[in-house]
Protein backbone atom coordinates (compact mmCIF):
# COMPACT_ATOMS: atom_id res chain seq x y z
CA UNK A 1 0.00 0.00 0.00
CA UNK A 2 2.38 2.67 -1.24
CA UNK A 3 -0.50 4.84 -2.43
CA UNK A 4 -3.91 5.27 -0.78
CA UNK A 5 -6.72 7.12 -2.58
CA UNK A 6 -8.38 10.06 -0.85
CA UNK A 7 -11.73 8.27 -1.11
CA UNK A 8 -11.62 4.98 0.73
CA UNK A 9 -13.30 1.85 -0.59
CA UNK A 10 -13.95 -1.57 0.92
CA UNK A 11 -10.73 -2.98 -0.50
CA UNK A 12 -8.45 -0.26 0.88
CA UNK A 13 -10.20 -0.30 4.27
CA UNK A 14 -9.72 -4.08 4.49
CA UNK A 15 -6.04 -3.63 3.68
CA UNK A 16 -5.63 -0.93 6.32
CA UNK A 17 -7.19 -3.25 8.93
CA UNK A 18 -5.21 -6.33 7.87
CA UNK A 19 -3.05 -7.36 10.89
CA UNK A 20 -0.65 -9.16 8.52
CA UNK A 21 0.17 -6.04 6.53
CA UNK A 22 3.83 -5.14 6.10
CA UNK A 23 4.38 -2.39 8.69
CA UNK A 24 6.25 -0.30 6.09
CA UNK A 25 3.02 -0.11 4.10
CA UNK A 26 1.52 1.86 6.99
CA UNK A 27 4.14 4.61 6.77
CA UNK A 28 2.05 6.69 4.40
CA UNK A 29 -1.28 5.73 5.98
CA UNK A 30 -0.53 7.12 9.44
CA UNK A 31 0.22 10.58 8.02
CA UNK A 32 -2.38 10.51 5.24
CA UNK A 33 -4.29 13.70 4.48
CA UNK A 34 -7.59 11.83 4.94
CA UNK A 35 -8.21 11.45 8.68
CA UNK A 36 -10.37 8.37 8.02
CA UNK A 37 -7.32 6.63 6.54
CA UNK A 38 -5.30 7.55 9.61
CA UNK A 39 -8.11 6.35 11.86
CA UNK A 40 -8.29 2.89 10.26
CA UNK A 41 -4.49 2.60 10.22
CA UNK A 42 -4.38 3.57 13.90
CA UNK A 43 -6.30 0.40 14.80
CA UNK A 44 -3.85 -1.92 13.05
CA UNK A 45 -1.86 -4.06 15.53
CA UNK A 46 1.14 -4.01 13.16
CA UNK A 47 1.93 -0.38 13.97
CA UNK A 48 5.56 0.27 14.87
CA UNK A 49 6.60 2.43 17.85
CA UNK A 50 7.39 5.19 15.33
CA UNK A 51 3.90 4.97 13.86
CA UNK A 52 2.36 5.21 17.33
CA UNK A 53 4.55 8.22 18.12
CA UNK A 54 3.34 10.01 15.00
CA UNK A 55 -0.29 9.16 15.71
CA UNK A 56 -0.11 10.37 19.30
CA UNK A 57 0.54 13.87 17.96
CA UNK A 58 -2.50 13.73 15.64
CA UNK A 59 -4.96 16.58 16.08
CA UNK A 60 -8.07 14.52 15.25
CA UNK A 61 -9.99 12.87 18.05
CA UNK A 62 -11.26 10.22 15.61
CA UNK A 63 -7.69 9.12 14.91
CA UNK A 64 -6.70 9.02 18.57
CA UNK A 65 -9.90 7.15 19.43
CA UNK A 66 -8.96 4.56 16.84
CA UNK A 67 -5.47 4.32 18.29
CA UNK A 68 -6.93 3.78 21.77
CA UNK A 69 -8.67 0.64 20.42
CA UNK A 70 -5.44 -0.84 19.04
CA UNK A 71 -4.92 -4.24 20.74
CA UNK A 72 -1.12 -3.82 20.60
CA UNK A 73 -0.96 -0.70 22.77
CA UNK A 74 0.91 -0.92 26.07
CA UNK A 75 -0.32 0.41 29.39
CA UNK A 76 1.92 3.49 29.34
CA UNK A 77 0.49 4.65 25.99
CA UNK A 78 -3.04 3.98 27.20
CA UNK A 79 -2.43 6.01 30.35
CA UNK A 80 -1.29 8.88 28.15
CA UNK A 81 -4.42 8.59 25.99
CA UNK A 82 -6.64 8.56 29.08
CA UNK A 83 -5.62 12.19 29.62
CA UNK A 84 -6.75 13.28 26.14
CA UNK A 85 -9.11 16.26 25.83
CA UNK A 86 -11.37 14.05 23.67
CA UNK A 87 -13.78 12.02 25.78
CA UNK A 88 -14.10 9.24 23.21
CA UNK A 89 -10.33 8.79 23.31
CA UNK A 90 -10.29 8.70 27.11
CA UNK A 91 -13.16 6.21 27.37
CA UNK A 92 -11.67 3.92 24.69
CA UNK A 93 -8.37 3.92 26.57
CA UNK A 94 -10.08 2.91 29.84
CA UNK A 95 -12.03 0.14 28.14
CA UNK A 96 -8.86 -1.31 26.60
CA UNK A 97 -7.88 -4.67 28.20
CA UNK A 98 -4.28 -3.45 28.64
CA UNK A 99 -5.27 -0.37 30.63
CA UNK A 100 -3.64 -0.73 34.08
CA UNK A 101 -6.19 -2.00 36.58
CA UNK A 102 -4.85 0.09 39.44
CA UNK A 103 -5.41 3.28 37.43
CA UNK A 104 -9.12 2.57 36.86
CA UNK A 105 -9.98 3.53 40.43
CA UNK A 106 -9.08 7.13 39.63
CA UNK A 107 -12.00 7.36 37.18
CA UNK A 108 -14.79 5.86 39.32
CA UNK A 109 -15.88 9.35 40.37
CA UNK A 110 -15.23 10.99 36.97
CA UNK A 111 -17.81 13.72 36.21
CA UNK A 112 -18.55 12.09 32.85
CA UNK A 113 -21.00 9.17 32.81
CA UNK A 114 -19.26 7.90 29.68
CA UNK A 115 -15.99 7.60 31.58
CA UNK A 116 -17.62 5.93 34.57
CA UNK A 117 -19.33 3.58 32.14
CA UNK A 118 -15.98 2.71 30.57
CA UNK A 119 -14.70 1.69 34.00
CA UNK A 120 -17.86 -0.32 34.62
CA UNK A 121 -17.38 -2.22 31.35
CA UNK A 122 -13.69 -2.94 31.88
CA UNK A 123 -12.67 -6.55 32.40
CA UNK A 124 -10.07 -5.22 34.84
CA UNK A 125 -12.54 -3.33 37.05
CA UNK A 126 -12.31 -4.38 40.68
CA UNK A 127 -15.23 -5.66 42.72
CA UNK A 128 -15.07 -2.49 44.82
CA UNK A 129 -15.24 -0.27 41.73
CA UNK A 130 -18.17 -2.24 40.31
CA UNK A 131 -19.99 -2.13 43.63
CA UNK A 132 -19.58 1.64 43.83
CA UNK A 133 -20.68 2.16 40.21
CA UNK A 134 -23.73 -0.09 40.72
CA UNK A 135 -25.13 2.79 42.78
CA UNK A 136 -24.37 5.39 40.10
CA UNK A 137 -27.08 7.97 39.45
CA UNK A 138 -26.84 7.36 35.68
CA UNK A 139 -28.74 4.25 34.55
CA UNK A 140 -26.36 3.68 31.62
CA UNK A 141 -23.47 3.25 34.07
CA UNK A 142 -25.49 0.80 36.16
CA UNK A 143 -26.32 -1.11 32.96
CA UNK A 144 -22.59 -1.38 32.22
CA UNK A 145 -22.04 -2.82 35.69
CA UNK A 146 -24.90 -5.26 35.12
CA UNK A 147 -23.28 -6.51 31.88
CA UNK A 148 -19.81 -7.01 33.38
CA UNK A 149 -19.21 -10.71 34.03
CA UNK A 150 -16.93 -9.78 36.93
CA UNK A 151 -19.71 -8.05 38.84
CA UNK A 152 -20.33 -9.90 42.14
CA UNK A 153 -23.61 -11.90 42.24
CA UNK A 154 -24.76 -9.96 45.32
CA UNK A 155 -24.45 -6.71 43.34
CA UNK A 156 -26.37 -8.18 40.41
CA UNK A 157 -29.11 -9.26 42.81
CA UNK A 158 -29.51 -5.66 44.00
CA UNK A 159 -29.49 -4.38 40.43
CA UNK A 160 -32.18 -6.91 39.51
CA UNK A 161 -34.75 -4.56 41.05
CA UNK A 162 -33.59 -1.50 39.12
CA UNK A 163 -36.32 0.63 37.59
CA UNK A 164 -34.63 0.95 34.19
CA UNK A 165 -35.24 -1.65 31.47
CA UNK A 166 -31.65 -1.49 30.21
CA UNK A 167 -30.32 -2.53 33.61
CA UNK A 168 -32.85 -5.37 33.99
CA UNK A 169 -31.99 -6.74 30.53
CA UNK A 170 -28.28 -6.73 31.34
CA UNK A 171 -28.79 -8.46 34.69
CA UNK A 172 -31.00 -11.07 33.01
CA UNK A 173 -28.26 -12.04 30.54
CA UNK A 174 -25.28 -11.92 32.91
CA UNK A 175 -24.06 -15.50 33.59
CA UNK A 176 -23.13 -14.46 37.16
CA UNK A 177 -26.72 -13.54 38.04
CA UNK A 178 -28.10 -15.78 40.83
CA UNK A 179 -30.56 -18.45 39.72
CA UNK A 180 -33.28 -17.21 42.06
CA UNK A 181 -33.20 -13.87 40.24
CA UNK A 182 -33.51 -15.63 36.87
CA UNK A 183 -36.43 -17.69 38.19
CA UNK A 184 -38.15 -14.48 39.25
CA UNK A 185 -37.57 -12.93 35.84
CA UNK A 186 -38.95 -16.02 34.06
CA UNK A 187 -42.17 -15.55 36.01
CA UNK A 188 -42.24 -11.79 35.58
CA UNK A 189 -42.44 -9.18 32.85
CA UNK A 190 -42.39 -10.18 29.19
CA UNK A 191 -39.14 -8.34 28.41
CA UNK A 192 -37.32 -9.77 31.43
CA UNK A 193 -38.34 -13.28 30.36
CA UNK A 194 -36.96 -12.75 26.86
CA UNK A 195 -33.52 -11.79 28.15
CA UNK A 196 -33.40 -14.28 31.03
CA UNK A 197 -33.96 -17.16 28.61
CA UNK A 198 -30.68 -16.21 26.91
CA UNK A 199 -28.70 -16.66 30.13
CA UNK A 200 -26.20 -19.52 29.71
CA UNK A 201 -26.35 -20.31 33.44
CA UNK A 202 -29.97 -21.45 33.39
CA UNK A 203 -30.32 -25.02 34.63
CA UNK A 204 -32.67 -27.67 33.32
CA UNK A 205 -34.47 -27.60 36.64
CA UNK A 206 -35.24 -23.90 36.32
CA UNK A 207 -36.28 -24.19 32.67
CA UNK A 208 -38.50 -27.20 33.33
CA UNK A 209 -40.28 -25.28 36.08
CA UNK A 210 -40.65 -22.30 33.73
CA UNK A 211 -42.12 -24.49 30.99
CA UNK A 212 -44.59 -26.02 33.43
CA UNK A 213 -45.73 -22.56 34.54
CA UNK A 214 -45.84 -21.38 30.93
CA UNK A 215 -48.33 -24.15 30.11
CA UNK A 216 -50.89 -22.80 32.56
CA UNK A 217 -53.75 -20.70 31.26
CA UNK A 218 -53.26 -16.96 31.65
CA UNK A 219 -55.89 -14.64 33.09
CA UNK A 220 -57.28 -13.79 29.66
CA UNK A 221 -57.45 -17.40 28.43
CA UNK A 222 -59.91 -20.25 28.86
CA UNK A 223 -59.91 -23.93 27.89
CA UNK A 224 -60.66 -23.03 24.26
CA UNK A 225 -57.04 -21.85 23.98
CA UNK A 226 -55.80 -25.45 24.23
CA UNK A 227 -53.20 -25.36 21.42
CA UNK A 228 -51.95 -21.87 22.20
CA UNK A 229 -52.51 -21.96 25.94
CA UNK A 230 -50.16 -20.28 28.42
CA UNK A 231 -47.04 -18.34 27.58
CA UNK A 232 -46.15 -19.64 24.11
CA UNK A 233 -43.44 -17.01 23.70
CA UNK A 234 -41.45 -18.26 26.68
CA UNK A 235 -41.70 -21.89 25.56
CA UNK A 236 -40.60 -20.92 22.06
CA UNK A 237 -37.62 -18.93 23.38
CA UNK A 238 -36.50 -21.90 25.45
CA UNK A 239 -36.89 -24.15 22.38
CA UNK A 240 -34.47 -21.87 20.52
CA UNK A 241 -31.65 -22.32 23.06
CA UNK A 242 -28.65 -24.34 21.97
CA UNK A 243 -27.78 -26.85 23.18
CA UNK A 244 -30.84 -28.33 24.85
CA UNK A 245 -30.91 -31.44 27.03
CA UNK A 246 -32.73 -34.57 25.90
CA UNK A 247 -35.39 -33.99 28.57
CA UNK A 248 -36.16 -30.47 27.37
CA UNK A 249 -36.19 -31.58 23.74
CA UNK A 250 -38.63 -34.39 24.52
CA UNK A 251 -41.05 -32.03 26.27
CA UNK A 252 -40.87 -29.18 23.77
CA UNK A 253 -41.05 -31.41 20.69
CA UNK A 254 -44.57 -32.44 21.77
CA UNK A 255 -45.71 -28.94 22.73
CA UNK A 256 -49.31 -28.21 21.63
CA UNK A 257 -48.28 -24.92 20.01
CA UNK A 258 -47.08 -25.17 16.40
CA UNK A 259 -44.35 -22.58 16.63
CA UNK A 260 -42.77 -24.11 19.72
CA UNK A 261 -42.43 -27.39 17.82
CA UNK A 262 -41.17 -25.43 14.81
CA UNK A 263 -38.49 -23.82 17.00
CA UNK A 264 -37.37 -27.27 18.17
CA UNK A 265 -37.37 -28.47 14.56
CA UNK A 266 -35.00 -25.59 13.66
CA UNK A 267 -32.67 -26.22 16.59
CA UNK A 268 -29.41 -27.71 15.32
CA UNK A 269 -28.74 -29.43 18.67
CA UNK A 270 -31.81 -31.65 18.26
CA UNK A 271 -30.89 -35.23 17.19
CA UNK A 272 -32.11 -36.64 13.90
CA UNK A 273 -34.22 -39.24 15.74
CA UNK A 274 -36.43 -36.43 17.10
CA UNK A 275 -36.36 -34.51 13.82
CA UNK A 276 -37.58 -37.64 12.04
CA UNK A 277 -40.71 -37.57 14.20
CA UNK A 278 -41.19 -33.85 13.65
CA UNK A 279 -40.85 -34.44 9.91
CA UNK A 280 -44.26 -36.13 10.10
CA UNK A 281 -45.87 -33.27 12.03
CA UNK A 282 -49.31 -32.22 10.86
CA UNK A 283 -48.20 -28.59 10.62
CA UNK A 284 -46.33 -27.42 7.51
CA UNK A 285 -44.34 -24.84 9.50
CA UNK A 286 -42.82 -27.61 11.60
CA UNK A 287 -41.97 -29.78 8.60
CA UNK A 288 -40.38 -26.79 6.84
CA UNK A 289 -38.17 -26.17 9.87
CA UNK A 290 -36.98 -29.78 9.73
CA UNK A 291 -36.04 -29.39 6.07
CA UNK A 292 -34.00 -26.29 6.88
CA UNK A 293 -32.23 -27.86 9.88
CA UNK A 294 -28.59 -28.72 9.01
CA UNK A 295 -28.68 -31.56 11.56
CA UNK A 296 -31.48 -33.39 9.80
CA UNK A 297 -30.49 -36.37 7.68
CA UNK A 298 -31.35 -36.57 3.99
CA UNK A 299 -33.99 -39.22 4.72
CA UNK A 300 -35.59 -37.07 7.41
CA UNK A 301 -35.70 -34.03 5.14
CA UNK A 302 -37.15 -36.13 2.33
CA UNK A 303 -39.91 -37.40 4.61
CA UNK A 304 -40.84 -33.85 5.61
CA UNK A 305 -40.76 -32.65 2.00
CA UNK A 306 -42.93 -35.52 0.86
CA UNK A 307 -45.75 -34.31 3.12
CA UNK A 308 -45.32 -30.75 1.86
CA UNK A 309 -43.32 -27.77 3.11
CA UNK A 310 -43.53 -24.01 2.88
CA UNK A 311 -41.74 -22.51 -0.09
CA UNK A 312 -39.04 -19.89 0.53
Amino acid sequence: MKFIPIELNDESIAELKDPDIDPSDLDFAVVHVNYAVRSFAARNPSLTPQHISWLLSDYRGDVLAGLAENPALDSATLLSLSQSPHIRVRSNALFHPNFPAQALAGFVADPSARMRGAVAQSSAASADALTTLSRDEDFSVRACVARNINTPPAVLEKLSNDTFTEVIEAVAENPQTPLDVLERYLSGEHNAKFHAVKNPSLTDEVMLAAIKEAMELTEDQDESWEESRGDTNLRQWIAEREPLSAQLIEILSTDPYTYVRAAIARNSSVPDSVLATLALDSEEAVRSSVVNNPSASADTKAAAALLGVEED
